[in-house]
């Protein structure tokens, strides 16, 4: 029984501050959308993926040594570490006419080569520059692979494309969990309200507060209006 008027009880609190309950948790939505549209800076990602196959190298003497994945990734990482060299840095700026320093771009640019095959990937504001580094610095990577390395069986598996949606930005997420929180703050603000009202509005308040049995209730009568006479 005391469970059931525990719940009626959290109802009625909750129908009291109904304004409260509604009105905060939209106002914190929209604060978020305006945090989210203004505050953050949109970051787009541009990214490549190549493979180089394992290779055969002739030694002295006629013999040929076959190496292996584990050996072309050695020699694929020796590559990206020449790819993000400053030097190499300075010729992307330059080719591309960047309003960047190499420190700048070198973190933009992201070479992974952990698996059997190596993605090229950089992050930046603008989609369409983001696009033109990466296909800038695999095409790089791809000199120094063939040229530098000598290996030939270098292959583009997915070259770079513009993106179209930023990989920072979620509104309806941010707006989602704006809204709860304020529905959550809004719920324990309701109770805080009543539990700090101890103003006595009605008989029951009587008998609650202050444990008094009610003998009698005046009743509250509307004024009637008053007819005019003719």
């Amino acid at each position: 029984m005391e469970e059931e008027i525990s719940l009626v009880e959290i109802g009625q609190v909750l129908l009291k501050r109904w304004k409260l309950l509604f009105f905060l948790p939209v106002l914190a939505a929209l604060l978020a959308y305006g945090v989210s549209l203004y505050t953050f800076t949109p970051e787009y990602v541009s990214s490549s993926t190549l493979i180089v196959m394992p290779f055969t190298e002739e030694v002295d003497g006629g013999g040929v040594i076959r190496h292996d994945v584990q050996s072309t990734r050695q020699v694929v990482e020796s590559c990206r570490e020449l790819t993000l060299s400053h030097d190499s840095m300075q010729r992307v700026i330059g080719e591309l006419n960047l309003p960047f320093s190499a420190e700048t771009l070198r973190k933009m640019i992201e070479i992974d080569v952990s698996s059997d095959v190596t993605r090229v990937s950089t992050t930046g504001s603008n989609p369409t520059r983001a696009y033109e580094i990466t296909n800038h610095v695999t095409n790089l990577l791809m000199e120094y692979i063939i040229d530098v390395a000598r290996l030939e069986n270098v292959q583009l598996l997915n070259p770079a494309r513009v993106p179209e949606e930023p990989v920072n930005q979620n509104f309806h997420l941010n707006v989602a969990v704006a809204f709860v929180l304020g529905l959550m703050i809004s719920v324990a603000l309701a109770f805080l309200f009543e539990h700090l009202d101890n103003t006595i509005k009605t008989a029951d308040d009587v008998q609650k507060y202050i444990g008094v049995q009610v003998l009698g209730v005046i009743p509250e009568f509307e004024e009637e209006g008053r007819r005019k006479k003719s």
